[in-house]
């Protein structure tokens, strides 16, 4: 059985005082990502409370990473918007803990009405705008959403996947279908209503290989058994389908 990385991923919808991040890193979650940014404007209140959960975090010793949640239009020009999304999530990342983790670009929004190939064209350009930064990127998405918003033959395949799939039956040794251009996951967000010590509530849960993962901190890896406890996750029945927008 590989090694693997367990953690969560938050946003303004967790209440900041409902989670004790030094029971989640003692429950054996080394990693979290947090919601930063939405598009090129999100309320201040919500910026200051991801702010909250990632210097809680951060002091209890997890790994931290933000994402963002993409409103890719063509309207004003996809060149100029991608841009807007990009440094609106950059200037707001500067006022938060360092992250050890690539950023994120969370690709689902339902209302997005860019072809296929705008898409790749607005992707590559936020990347690029990270990657002018020096940041590199992670691409959120499930298979359903990539494969419908993306044109056959792209080249996005070296983009590392963060892989939205909730099995009614986890397994890690049963991998699940990766999207067309793409060869493995990197990240696999397995459930969406996990239980997780420290958390009030479902929150979600995914494994990350150690590919981030510098040689010294590799004490943190935990070893996933064939099947997780049955309380760490709790699906509704048929619970596979991608999340509406404006819910992460």
């Amino acid at each position: 059985m590989a090694d693997f990385l367990k953690g969560i991923d938050v946003s303004r919808w967790q209440d900041p005082a409902a989670i004790n991040w030094s029971k989640v890193k003692a429950g054996g979650y080394s990693f979290v990502f947090i919601k930063t940014t939405d598009g090129s404007a999100y309320k201040q209140s919500f910026i200051d409370a991801c702010l909250q959960h990632a210097t809680a975090a951060n002091a209890a010793g997890l790994t931290l990473g933000y994402y963002h949640f993409a409103h890719p239009t063509s309207l004003g020009g996809i060149d100029p918007d991608a841009k807007a999304e990009a440094n609106f999530f950059l200037e707001t990342i500067g006022g938060f803990p360092n992250p050890a983790l690539p950023l994120v670009l969370d690709l689902e929004d339902d209302k997005m009405d860019l072809s296929p190939d705008d898409t790749v064209q607005w992707i590559n350009i936020f990347r690029d705008e990270l990657s002018s930064a020096g940041k590199s990127m992670i691409l959120y998405s499930s298979k359903s959403y990539l494969d419908s918003h993306l044109p056959a033959g792209h080249t996005l395949g070296e983009i590392p996947l963060w892989l939205a799939y909730y099995p009614r039956v986890f397994d890690p040794a049963q991998n699940p279908r990766i999207p067309s251009g793409w060869s493995e996951w990197t990240l696999w967000q397995y459930t969406q209503s996990g239980t997780v010590p420290g958390v009030s509530g479902a929150i979600d849960i995914s494994l990350m290989k150690p590919v981030f993962v510098q040689p010294a901190s590799r004490g943190l890896l935990r070893k996933v058994h064939a099947k997780l406890p049955a309380r760490e996750l709790r699906h509704p029945k048929g619970a596979r389908k991608q999340r509406r927008k404006g819910s992460r």
